[in-house]
């Protein structure tokens, strides 16, 4: 693809190309690891198909202020089950459900609804990741977005897009440092922290979940969270966690 002209599209273009590549190693790291097994297991699978989630069709339309341009984009209908094929465009859910599956793995990675937005495109830091998108069975309508469409989206809101871009590039930075160069116990600590934000609590999110969030196994996550009730950094209750010593899971999270 030619690098867009312009004295936008540039620093829009090294951004998004900056999001692909990112999210290309991370979602290889996890495949990497399941291969040292000679074989992914449906746990392995589970943990990849957790991972693409995070990074596909993160984008949604209520994520922008309101553009008129998105409702002139032209129109695509498809049936039941039926694969969408997409070349270098965005498409955005207008009706229906759309799964997205892993095309090696034979695995459900994420259900995406109206509002979603997905495709590939380096000006917008969008890929597939191996991915496929299929219709359910009362099929799907989709608004499609080509470069061109994308060009003057992005002349029409700059700023919002940017920040959206650039937060997500700032997240994918953190992730994969996290990944690379800290232990188990240091990411669950990060992670308990960001889901509770201001507050101290968290609930809502099983061992299970937050494992796949992480790249880690159930098992993995509650030994770790075990130790940290024993060393009163947290209780632990069903689908709840409450945080006692922020700063020594603050501490801990930047091991």
């Amino acid at each position: 693809m030619g690098k867009p002209q312009g004295s936008t599209f540039p620093l829009y273009f090294s951004l998004g190309r900056q999001i692909l590549i990112a999210d290309l190693i991370m979602s290889k790291r996890v495949e990497i690891t399941g291969r040292r097994k000679h074989l992914l297991t449906d746990r392995s699978k589970t943990l990849v198909a957790s991972a693409l989630a995070q990074k596909i069709g993160y984008l949604r339309v209520d994520d922008f202020p309101t553009s008129k341009m998105l409702d002139a984009l032209p129109i695509q209908l498809y049936s039941s089950h039926r694969i969408i094929r997409i070349k270098e465009e965005v498409l955005i859910v207008q009706e229906g459900v759309v799964e997205i599956w892993h095309t090696r793995n034979d695995k459900l990675v994420k259900v995406l609804e109206t509002g979603s937005m997905f495709g590939q495109m380096e000006l917008l830091g969008q890929t597939m990741l191996g991915t496929k998108a299929i219709t359910t069975k009362q099929g799907a309508t989709v608004a499609v977005m080509n470069l061109e469409a994308a060009k003057e989206w992005i002349e029409s809101n700059p700023v919002s897009i940017f920040a959206e871009l650039g937060y997500r590039l700032s997240s994918i930075d953190t992730e994969h440092y996290r990944s690379r160069f800290q232990l188990a116990d240091s990411r669950i600590a990060a992670a308990l922290l960001e889901i509770a934000g201001q507050g101290s609590i968290v609930e809502g999110i099983t061992h299970q979940e937050l494992g796949e969030r992480l790249g880690l196994y159930r098992e993995t996550v509650t030994v770790i969270l075990d130790a940290m009730k024993l060393d009163r950094l947290i209780e632990v209750g069903r689908m709840r966690i409450t945080i006692i010593d922020k700063r020594a899971l603050r501490d801990m999270s930047e091991l």
